[in-house]
């Protein structure tokens, strides 16, 4: 059974994603207004630091989302393989004990990473906001602006395991539904907080309103739509079975962990090195770059399911497909935000009375090429990994450790942006940023006809 993806998916999958970006857009006039630079600086940064914290995740939830994909689609259950035979006359069979033995290390999983979380935030991470908040008046509402985004981070790390069971199901347009009124809620929260005067604590604390609401009803969804497949009875942790399924996802995890590394660290380094007006004009205008990041990447992602489908099923035609599609939409969103960003990113902000700045063109027109590749980079290497392809582990953890020792000995001999930007580039240009992408075009068979056939005009 291939998971269908219908329009009303795609439709609201595109509204949760703009409704985040929009969210901060509507944010960002009374952000200016009513919060000084410093804290502004701090709210920049305070972003990177939970982009992060996907790290923490380990690559577990593309294994999961994988494996559950699997057995809602009616194939035998093996941990130890991404890809089964799968024979016609048991696809329509679910196996409740494969499904509930899943859902048991996911929460398992989910639980414990959650603690240790919570230490590494309120210990290091504490220290990080001691260290970057010197020098910041108010200091007491930034400690209590990170508890706040602290809370919301375990929340939604801890449930992370309804959002993936729920779109592995297919119920992606029921779960974006539930996140777009979240995000409504939050945006109503923290509009009447800053009015108010509750600066940074009401737009954390909204957040955390926020993630309340969302795991409440997608945890009734759960309640709704999956607790039927299993059995009524409980099953115990098999820790054989983590065990096998770490004997895939330690692979993923090296990759996972070294990805996000590469992507989102030099924010935190250059934190460290450069005053904290310059070091939030570049937090600020990569979270800019990663909002579009987000738009680029949304066909793809509301793809993901049925990519995972397609690859167990063989369907090569239909992933072929889906695959330039994500491609085309990437680059022309990429290409198209980039240029306003670029030309018109600070007169819009001075439109709206900011006192902040984007980064000049030269090394932000970098970072958004950096960007454009690294979109077709990671739609490739996904393709490879629902294929049971992790090849590309090895290479991506000897990047991150280039990419991160050399933009700290850069940051602390010379800091600047470009400290920042050209370790990233010319370390993937090297090899990443083209020997994937040729690897899954060949596997695909992908020529030029394949994108016009997408857009044939």
């Amino acid at each position: 059974m291939i998971i269908k993806i219908d329009r009303f998916d795609i439709l609201w999958t595109y509204f949760s994603k703009f409704l985040r970006i929009g969210q901060s857009v509507i944010l960002l006039p009374l952000i200016l207004r009513f919060l000084p630079s410093d804290q502004i600086s701090i709210w920049a940064l305070f972003s990177s630091i939970t982009a992060l914290i996907a790290v923490f995740d380990l690559g577990f939830s593309n294994v999961f989302s994988r494996n559950v994909t699997q057995i809602l689609s009616g194939s035998s259950y093996t941990l130890d393989k991404f890809k089964d035979n799968i024979e016609s006359s048991n696809i329509r069979n679910i196996s409740a004990s494969d499904l509930m033995k899943t859902l048991t290390v996911m929460k398992r999983f989910y639980a414990y990473t959650s603690v240790v979380l919570f230490f590494s935030l309120s210990t290091f991470g504490t220290l990080y906001i001691y260290h970057i908040g010197k020098g910041v008046e108010n200091k007491s509402q930034i400690y209590f602006s990170w508890a706040f985004l602290i809370g919301s981070t375990i929340l939604n790390f801890f449930y992370n395991y309804l959002t993936i069971v729920l779109e592995s199901k297919g119920l992606i347009k029921e779960t974006q539904k539930i996140t777009v009124y979240g995000i409504l809620l939050s945006m109503v929260f923290a509009i009447v907080g800053v009015v108010c005067g509750g600066g940074l604590i009401a737009i954390c604390a909204s957040g955390f309103i926020a993630i309340l609401f969302n795991r409440f009803f997608l945890y009734r969804l759960y309640e709704k739509e999956i607790r039927p497949l299993i059995p009524v009875e409980k099953v115990k942790f098999d820790f054989s079975a983590f065990k096998e399924i770490w004997s895939v996802t330690y692979r993923v995890s090296v990759a996972s962990i070294s990805s996000i590394a590469i992507y989102r660290s030099g924010i935190i380094i250059i934190s460290l090195f450069l005053p904290l007006r310059e070091a939030g004009i570049f937090a600020f205008s990569m979270n800019l770059v990663f909002m579009l990041s987000e738009v680029s990447f949304m066909y793809f992602y509301t793809h993901l399911p049925q990519i995972n489908s397609m690859v167990y099923l063989s369907d090569k035609s239909g992933l072929k497909k889906v695959f330039t599609a994500s491609i085309l939409i990437s680059s022309l969103s990429i290409s198209c935000g980039g240029l306003v960003l670029v030309l018109f990113g600070n007169k819009l902000l001075e439109l709206i009375g900011s006192n902040m700045s984007v980064m000049p063109p030269i090394p932000l027109s970098l970072v958004l090429l950096i960007l454009l590749l690294d979109q077709i980079q990671n739609m490739s290497t996904f393709i490879l990994f629902s294929e049971g392809n992790l090849s590309y582990m090895r290479p991506y953890a000897i990047s991150a450790i280039i990419i991160i020792s050399s933009t700290f000995i850069l940051c602390w001999v010379l800091p600047s942006f470009y400290a920042v930007i050209l370790p990233q580039l010319f370390t993937q240009l090297a090899f990443n940023y083209w020997f994937w992408v040729k690897k899954v075009f060949k596997n695909l068979e992908i020529s030029f006809l394949d994108f016009k056939m997408v857009f044939p005009f």
